[in-house]
């Protein structure tokens, strides 16, 4: 199936989707800034990359599910050539399908109470999540290192041109909105409005890439199909020509009978 996907082009649409959303959300969200009573308020909830349970969350969740199931076609592969790399593969599937799962439920907002009882909740704390997700990304980075490095050249590349954009987004994008919401005191202000939909854009073109780098790597890589082999067909075994053999026989007959027919004649004149 993954190996049918033309990469460029999922690419080239998935981005203009992020892009898109992007343009919208941002919009949406500046109008609404500048007059509350706006027409544009009343699609905020189901436009804006800032809230949750919209289209935008939706979009980004199916990403990080199509990575998941990418990344586990790859892995059945990888298992079925016992390649050395099956298992990290393997892992890599688990990984996105948890963050597909995160980013509808919102796993790692719910952190934010549990970091606010150990650091001061302000400036880049105010959201300090990350706090618990920074020193993970950190082990799993350092883990990923000789896998990466045993990938195709251009493929190590743009993973790790993905992993760039995603956990800058997640966490980079993330500590700067923190500080920006406690700096103004609010929500509603242009800077965080543009950290906030930096954030989320930049996560949804990081699984874009990563998706791009996967796909490639299918496509150039998974030529080989089991096929089953049908076992060599037998030579077909003649049965024995008795009416030949018969004939030859019979043949053998003639050729000797008249030497046996003087023998007699010979014997007979001796006599």
């Amino acid at each position: 199936m993954l190996t049918v996907i033309r990469p460029r082009r999922l690419v080239a649409v998935l981005t203009g989707a992020v892009v898109l959303l992007g343009a919208v959300s941002l919009t949406l969200n500046l109008l609404v800034l500048q007059a509350a009573d706006s027409p544009a308020a009343g699609l905020l909830d189901l436009l804006s990359v800032n809230r949750e349970g919209n289209l935008p969350t939706w979009f980004s969740s199916a990403l990080l599910l199509s990575a998941a199931a990418a990344v586990a076609g790859v892995g059945a592969w990888a298992h079925r050539v016992r390649d050395r790399w099956r298992w990290h593969w393997t892992v890599l599937a688990a990984v996105f399908g948890y963050l597909s799962v995160d980013e509808l439920v919102r796993l790692h907002e719910r952190a934010n109470h549990q970091v606010g009882k150990v650091v001061e909740p302000t400036g880049v704390f105010t959201f300090g999540w990350w706090l618990l997700a920074a020193p993970l990304v950190l082990l799993f980075a350092a883990a990923y290192v000789r896998f990466l490095r045993g990938l195709p050249g251009r493929i190590g590349l743009l993973m790790v041109v993905a992993g760039t954009l995603y956990v800058g987004g997640a966490i980079g994008m993330e500590m700067v909105g923190s500080w920006l919401a406690d700096d103004r005191g609010t929500l509603l202000s242009t800077p965080y409005v543009l950290a906030t939909t930096a954030e989320e854009v930049f996560e949804m073109l990081g699984v874009v890439v990563f998706l791009y780098a996967v796909t490639t790597y299918a496509n150039s890589r998974m030529t080989v199909v089991d096929v089953p082999v049908a076992p060599a067909a037998a030579l077909p075994v003649q049965a024995p020509d008795r009416a030949g053999r018969g004939r030859g026989r019979a043949a053998a007959g003639a050729g000797t009978a008249p030497g046996a027919v003087d023998s007699d004649l010979g014997s007979s004149r001796a006599a």
